[in-house]
């Protein structure tokens, strides 16, 4: 039976399964790994950025439970381009403290340091914005659930 190429696979899988012994395989790992060493620092470190831009929408859209706090992003841009977290709050003309405080949690991302963070990072400041606002109301429903539970539509229309 010839399969549809526009179905999805019914196991979960993209691929078939591959022998990693083979030695056609590891002439593929040969391959990749060059191509690898091959890009330049600048290609490297635009992967990593891109890699971090994805792990902020993933984080978005995922159910994890962790809280994971916009400045734990903004850190980890900072430790990708090697910018010392001094030398970047001078840049957006706030305070160190303030910077530290943000990368904390300690202080939110306003909508004015969202734009400046999605114009030096190339990304939506929404993005910022979202993370944010998810884990305000995380917290908000962790702590106050019982009290959300006396609301309902049902209830007002009596």
């Amino acid at each position: 039976m010839k399969r549809n190429s526009n179905t999805e696979p019914t196991n979960g899988m993209l691929t078939n399964p591959m022998d990693t012994g083979t030695d056609e395989f590891k002439d593929f790992q040969a391959i990749i790994l060059n191509k690898v060493k091959s890009r330049s620092e600048a290609q490297q470190r635009e992967i990593e950025l891109l890699a971090i831009k994805f792990q902020m929408q993933d984080y978005l859209e995922s159910e994890v439970t962790e809280l994971k706090l916009p400045g734990d992003f903004l850190k980890e841009y900072l430790k990708t381009l090697e910018i010392p977290q001094k030398k970047f709050a001078h840049y957006i003309e706030i305070n160190p403290s303030n910077l530290s405080k943000l990368i904390n949690g300690e202080r939110p991302i306003n909508y004015e340091l969202a734009i400046i963070l999605g114009k030096i990072f190339n990304n939506d400041p929404m993005l910022w914005i979202e993370i944010q606002a998810k884990n305000e109301l995380k917290k908000i429903r962790k702590t106050k659930t019982r009290r959300f539970n006396n609301y309902s539509l049902k209830d007002l229309m009596a």
